[in-house]
């Protein structure tokens, strides 16, 4: 069965006033034309109807963090998960970096070894 549409401001308002007039929650449905579960719903928690509440585990890395960490992985593609936590000052540990890195398609590549110049 699908969901029925939310109810307009116009319909919350006209609860609340035939709620004022003490009507029961069956007349008040009958009068709004919606069905009695959605008026108690609504009138269980009126400021929160409409509202969900967010569920899973959230995010520990923000878009906007996550930008900066590749933009400093392309300013200097050396740099260790180690550097571009402290460059961009990530609150998390240096495997929460490269997480993002590798789905954005970045890959952990060794630098060629040279000798030094002196």
């Amino acid at each position: 069965m699908a969901k029925a549409k939310k109810l307009t401001v116009f319909e919350r308002g006209r609860i609340v006033e035939l709620l004022k007039q003490v009507l029961s929650q069956r007349a008040i449905a009958a009068e709004v034309g919606r069905s009695k579960t959605v008026i108690l719903h609504f009138l269980k928690d009126p400021q929160g109807y409409g509202t969900k509440k967010s569920s899973g585990r959230p995010k520990e890395i923000s878009p906007a963090l996550s930008r900066r960490i590749r933009m400093a992985v392309r300013q200097d593609t050396g740099r260790s998960q180690s550097q571009i936590k402290n460059i961009t000052g990530a609150d998390c540990s240096p495997v929460t970096i490269r997480r993002p890195l590798r789905r954005k398609g970045f890959k952990n590549k060794k630098r060629l070894q040279r000798p030094r110049l002196l």
